[in-house]
C-alpha cells in the first residue's frame, strides 16, 4: 500500500484518522473528477477508483483508494498523479 502526494507536494504519510476528509467530500471529488477517474481506470482491467474508509465504516473520513494489480499500472497511475490531483488525499492497493 502506498500513498500518492497531491501535486506539488512531497508528503507520503496518510493523514491520520481525524484528519481525513468526510465521505461525502471524497465521493464530491470522485463526481467532479469524472475525467481523472475515467482516465484512471482506462489504463487497464486491474485498475478502480473508489472511495475508501481507511478508519473503519463507524468514522465518517475517507479517502479514494485506487486498486491496481500491475507494476506497470502502477507506474501509470503514478504518472497520471503527478499532475493531476481529486483535491483528496489518494491511497494506491495492490491487489
Amino acid at each position: 500500500m502506498s500513498l500518492i502526494p497531491f501535486p506539488g507536494k512531497q508528503e507520503f504519510s496518510r493523514p491520520e484518522c481525524g484528519k481525513l476528509p468526510s465521505q461525502s467530500e471524497v465521493k464530491r471529488a470522485l463526481s467532479q473528477h469524472r475525467d481523472l477517474v475515467a482516465r484512471l481506470e482506462n489504463i487497464g482491467e486491474g485498475v478502480s477508483v473508489r472511495v475508501g474508509a481507511p478508519c473503519g465504516d463507524q468514522a465518517d473520513e475517507a479517502l479514494i483508494h485506487i486498486v491496481y494489480h500491475t507494476k506497470k499500472e502502477r507506474d501509470a497511475v503514478s504518472s497520471i498523479l503527478t499532475n493531476h490531483s481529486f483535491g483528496v488525499p489518494v491511497e494506491l492497493i495492490k491487489r
